[in-house]
């Protein structure tokens, strides 16, 4: 079932001291309900511009945007249409509104209007799918970066959308931190059935999504699975993006003659390719 549907979208930054700067051109793309969408493409490609389509923060100056059939265009529908796709951003920090954690975590369906026995169900839910219930009385601030990420999402998920958009979401994090958020956003769209889409420039962490979308000078430029998409080593790297470190070592073998497959994403499967192909020459 599709939950967001891009048609023909297109959009334009207006400055009165400058002319339009068209960020996205003519997108089509349809997201399904249950997928873990990354979302990949250089500064300035457009992806970040789309995200904040999704939850009507940004509207299209042509085109149309869908979820779940509602067009983000109709200012009426916006309150239902944030209901359905919630946005974490990069900083986590400009998301969190209170000193307790579990206060900002009720932030979003105390501006819903939500009854307050529902609201202390709703934030008790969050955090333990976050794994953070037990910070609840904690302050944020003291908060190691990947918690107060963990924290962002779990105000997004008070709210109970459909659809979780994460705008970059281990960007600022250490290692730790963005294997925890990572493992979270898994657990979501695996455990809870939750749409995913995802911005990230790290290519492990696209590679674990069941689809990945590139965008390229405003536009979708390649859309697959991560195999599929990731073992287009080259033509990644012509858009200045990366590829996991196991495929591109994989891809500097294969160009010194080496037999080993364009498909490998894991360093599981990268060992296990380099030992096959060395006990066949053995």
């Amino acid at each position: 079932m599709i939950l967001i549907e891009a048609d023909k979208l297109r959009f334009q930054y207006e400055n009165p001291d400058e002319p339009p700067k068209t960020v996205l051109r003519d997108v089509d793309l349809t997201i399904e309900r249950g997928e873990f969408v990354a979302l990949l493409g250089h500064n300035g490609c457009g992806k970040s511009t789309l995200a904040k389509h999704f939850n009507a923060l940004l509207l299209p100056t042509g085109g149309t945007l869908l979820v779940e059939e509602m067009n983000t265009a109709d200012e009426e529908l916006s309150i239902d249409i944030r209901r359905k796709v919630g946005l974490v951003l990069q900083n986590p920090d400009n998301q969190l509104v209170s000193t307790v954690v579990e206060e900002d975590v009720a932030f979003g369906p105390e501006n819903l209007g939500i009854e307050p026995a529902e609201i202390r169900r709703r934030v008790d839910d969050a955090l333990k799918m976050v794994d953070m219930y037990d910070y609840r009385t904690h302050a944020p601030h003291k908060l190691s970066g990947g918690q107060k990420q963990r924290i962002a999402i779990a105000g997004v998920l008070a709210m109970k959308p459909d659809c979780i958009v994460l705008d970059e979401p281990t960007a600022m994090l250490d290692p730790k931190g963005r294997r925890e958020v990572l493992e979270t956003v898994r657990r979501l769209n695996r455990e809870n059935g939750m749409t995913v889409v995802m911005i990230t420039h790290y290519m492990e962490e696209a590679a674990a999504a069941d689809r990945v979308v590139v965008m390229n000078e405003g536009r979708v430029w390649m859309d697959g699975t991560p195999r599929e998409i990731f073992s287009q080593v080259e033509a990644l790297k012509d858009v200045e993006l990366d590829v996991p470190q196991p495929t591109e070592l994989c891809a500097e073998l294969r160009a010194l003659g080496w037999d080993l497959p364009a498909d490998v994403l894991t360093a599981e499967e990268c060992v296990d390719a380099i030992a096959s192909y060395l006990e066949d020459r053995a």
